[in-house]
C-alpha cells in the first residue's frame, strides 16, 4: 500500500515539473510575441549623427494668414569634445547624474523616483535618462502609452550598445529644446546669450541646463526668479558631484548673465508665437517633419492691440514713468485672440503677459467671489473702519470710513479694510483655493496682504480667471493652438472640445457682474466704460509699481498691465483706472467696431483736432 502511494507521489511531481516547463515555454513564447508587437513599428535607427535637423514651423492666424516662421535658428551641430567640460557636466548633473554608470535605462533611478513620488503623493521626480530622452526626441511621439515607453526602453539600450557616451551626449545637446525657438545647445547659446556654444561660461551653461526641465517655466526671458533658483540648483549639483569646486560655484553665482538682444524683425506676433511654440513641443514633440500650426490669434486684433499699447505708452506712459505695457484678450472658449507682451518685440523678447506681477486690487475679485460662494450677498454690510492684524494695518486709498458699507459699495470703491475683513470671515485658504480653481498656478500666500493683491500672478491667468464670470461660471482654460499638421496636410493634433468644470455658480456670476458693472459706471473703472454692457476691475500695487485693468463684455475678456521691468515706481497718480483703463477701452472700442482700426488711426494722427485730443488726454492724466 505504501509502495503505491509513493508511486502516485512521484507521478504527481513529474506532472508538476512538466506543467512548470510548459508554462515557462508558453510564457516565453507569449512574451516574445508581445515584445514583437510593441517593437514591430520601431523607427529606422541608423545615422544618429544626422538626426539633428530642426524642422521648420509655420504659424498661421485663425483665418489662415502666416504670422511667423521658425526654422533652424542659428543652429549648427557641435561635438561634446569641442565644448568646455562644464557644458556637458551641467546637463548631466541636473538631468542624469548616473549617465556614465547606466546602460541606457537607470533602474536604480527609476526606483528612487518612484519612492520619492510615493512619499510626496504626486509626481515630483522622473526616472528617464538622457539616453531615454534622446530616444524619445529622435524617434518617438509624445503619446504617453505603455507601448511608447517600452519602445523608449529598447531604443535607449540600443543607443548605448551602438554609440559611445560622448556620441549620445553630443546628439542630445544638438537635439534638445531650450525654449524661445532654440533647438540644440548652439542655438540656445546664441538665442539667450548672443554667443556660440563653445564660448559659454560655467554660469551660462548651468542656466541653459536648468531650462531643460521645463522651458516655459524656467526661461530667463520671463521667469527670472525661477530661472536663477534653478541655475543655483544646477551649480550645487555640479559641486556635489565634484565637477566643480565650491570656489568655482561661488564665483559662478556672482556672475550676472547678459541676455542677448538679438536683431530680429519687428514682428509683434512673436510674443504670441514664442508662447505657442512651447506648446507645440508638448503636443507633438520635436520631430523631423515641417509643421503648420493653425493658431487662435486674430491678426487684425493683434495689430490693433499693438497700436493701442504703443500709442498709450508713447503719448502718456513714458512721461509718467511707465515704460512697458502688456495686453491679452480671450474669447468665450478660452482661445487667445491677442497677446502683446510689451512695447516692441525687437528691443526685448521678455513677455510681460506671462511675467509674475502684483495686480493689487484686481485680486479682490477672488475675495469677493469666495465671499459670495460662502453665502454673502452684495447688499450685506461689512465694516470699513481701520483694522490691525499683528503689526499690519492696511490703509484705504482716497476713502473716508463711514462705519459700514455694502459689499457692492466696498467693491466699487475698492475699500481695502472691507476686503481684508471679508478674507478673515471666509479664510485666506478658501480665497487661495478659489484662485487656484479659477486657473491661477502661481503660489498665493495665505496671509491677509495677499487679499489685496501682494502675490505675483501673470496677466494671462488673471484675465482667464475673470473670464469665468463672462462664461457664467465655467472655468476658462487659455489655449493658442487649433491644429497642427505636416506639410502633406496630415493632422497631428487638433484641439478638442473638452467638458469644462463649473467653478462659480450662475447666481454668483450675476452678482459679480452687478458689482463689476457698477464699478465701470461710478467706480474706479469709469474711464474704461463702453457703449455696451461691460464689467471690470482696476488694480494698483504699492507705490504704483504695477497697474492693471481686467474686464469683459459678452464675448471678449481682456486684461492690461503697465509698469517697468525693473519694478521701479511710476508716477504715484498712475493707477489701474488711468493708463490700463484707457488702453483697455481703446482696444475694446476697436474690437467691437466702434472706433477706427490701427491703420486708419495712424493715417489720421496728423489730422485737424488730433493735437487737441492729445492735449485733452494729457490734461486728464495731469489732473489725476
Amino acid at each position: 500500500m505504501a509502495r503505491k502511494r509513493k508511486k502516485l507521489f512521484i507521478g504527481s511531481r513529474a506532472d508538476l515539473y512538466n506543467f512548470l516547463i510548459s508554462a515557462a515555454i508558453f510564457t516565453f513564447v507569449a512574451g516574445f510575441f508581445i515584445f514583437l508587437f510593441f517593437i514591430h513599428d520601431m523607427p529606422d535607427l541608423d545615422n544618429l549623427e544626422t538626426k539633428g535637423r530642426r524642422a521648420s514651423i509655420v504659424f498661421e492666424s485663425y483665418d489662415g494668414k502666416t504670422i511667423a516662421v521658425y526654422g533652424d535658428l542659428f543652429r549648427r551641430t557641435v561635438k561634446i569634445g569641442d565644448l568646455p567640460k562644464h557644458v556637458g557636466n551641467s546637463v548631466i548633473a541636473i538631468e542624469d547624474r548616473r549617465f556614465y554608470k547606466h546602460g541606457g535605462v537607470d533602474f536604480w533611478g527609476i526606483a528612487r523616483a518612484m519612492w520619492t513620488n510615493l512619499l510626496h503623493l504626486r509626481i515630483v521626480q522622473g526616472g528617464s535618462t538622457l539616453t531615454q530622452q534622446l530616444a524619445k526626441n529622435l524617434f518617438l511621439s509624445r503619446s504617453k502609452s505603455i507601448k511608447r515607453k517600452i519602445q523608449e526602453f529598447v531604443l535607449a539600450i540600443w543607443l548605448e550598445k551602438r554609440f559611445t557616451k560622448k556620441q549620445i551626449l553630443s546628439a542630445y545637446l544638438n537635439r534638445v529644446y531650450f525654449g524661445g525657438g532654440a533647438y540644440g545647445i548652439d542655438a540656445a547659446a546664441y538665442r539667450f546669450f548672443g554667443k556660440r556654444a563653445h564660448q559659454l561660461t560655467l554660469y551660462e551653461s548651468a542656466k541653459l541646463a536648468g531650462v531643460l526641465k521645463s522651458p516655459a517655466t524656467y526661461s530667463p526671458f520671463y521667469n527670472v526668479e525661477k530661472s536663477n533658483k534653478r541655475t543655483a540648483l544646477v551649480l550645487s549639483c555640479m559641486a556635489e558631484l565634484k565637477y566643480i569646486t565650491e570656489g568655482e560655484m561661488k564665483e559662478a553665482m556672482s556672475e550676472k548673465e547678459k541676455l542677448s538682444k538679438l536683431s530680429v524683425p519687428m514682428d509683434e506676433n512673436r510674443y504670441f508665437t514664442d508662447w505657442a511654440l512651447e506648446h507645440v513641443q508638448e503636443l507633438v514633440g520635436a520631430g523631423d517633419e515641417d509643421l503648420v500650426v493653425r493658431t487662435t490669434l486674430d491678426s487684425a486684433l493683434q495689430k490693433n492691440a499693438t497700436y493701442v499699447i504703443r500709442n498709450v505708452l508713447n503719448e502718456y506712459g513714458f512721461k509718467n514713468g511707465a515704460s512697458q505695457m502688456a495686453l491679452v484678450a480671450l474669447d468665450k472658449t478660452g482661445a487667445v485672440r491677442v497677446m502683446v507682451g510689451g512695447h516692441t518685440y525687437s528691443t526685448g523678447q521678455y513677455n510681460r503677459a506671462l511675467a509674475l506681477r502684483s495686480f493689487g486690487s484686481a485680486f479682490k475679485y477672488f475675495v469677493f467671489v469666495t465671499a459670495l460662494e460662502h453665502g454673502f450677498n452684495i447688499h450685506d454690510h461689512v465694516s470699513d473702519l481701520p483694522i490691525t492684524i499683528g503689526n499690519w494695518s492696511p490703509k484705504n486709498y482716497r476713502y473716508q470710513s463711514v462705519g459700514s458699507i455694502s459689499l457692492l459699495d466696498a467693491f466699487v470703491k475698492s475699500v481695502n479694510t472691507c476686503t481684508v475683513r471679508l478674507a478673515q470671515k471666509v479664510g485666506m485658504d478658501s480665497v487661495a483655493d478659489k484662485a487656484e480653481q479659477l486657473g491661477i498656478t502661481s503660489e498665493i500666500g495665505r496671509n491677509f496682504a495677499s487679499a489685496l493683491g501682494s502675490a505675483g500672478v501673470n496677466l494671462l491667468e488673471m484675465t482667464a480667471a475673470y473670464g469665468a464670470t463672462m462664461t457664467n461660471g465655467i472655468k476658462m482654460v487659455p489655449f493658442g493652438i487649433f491644429s497642427i499638421t505636416n506639410q502633406q496636410g496630415k493632422v497631428l493634433y487638433r484641439a478638442s472640445k473638452k467638458r469644462r468644470k463649473r467653478v462659480i455658480s450662475s447666481e454668483n456670476c450675476e452678482k459679480m457682474k452687478t458689482m463689476m458693472k457698477a464699478l465701470m459706471e461710478r467706480g474706479t473703472g469709469r474711464r474704461a466704460k463702453l457703449p455696451v454692457d461691460c464689467y471690470g476691475k482696476t488694480g494698483t500695487s504699492n507705490d504704483s509699481r504695477d497697474a492693471g485693468f481686467i474686464g469683459f463684455t459678452d464675448s471678449l475678456v481682456a486684461g492690461v498691465w503697465t509698469g517697468n521691468d525693473n519694478n521701479t515706481p511710476m508716477n504715484q497718480k498712475i493707477t489701474g483706472g488711468i493708463l490700463p483703463a484707457l488702453a483697455w477701452r481703446d482696444f475694446m472700442m476697436i474690437a467691437l467696431g466702434y472706433n477706427k482700426s490701427a491703420k486708419e488711426n495712424q493715417a489720421k494722427s496728423n489730422a485737424p483736432g488730433s493735437a487737441a485730443k492729445r492735449r485733452s488726454m494729457r490734461s486728464l492724466v495731469k489732473e489725476l
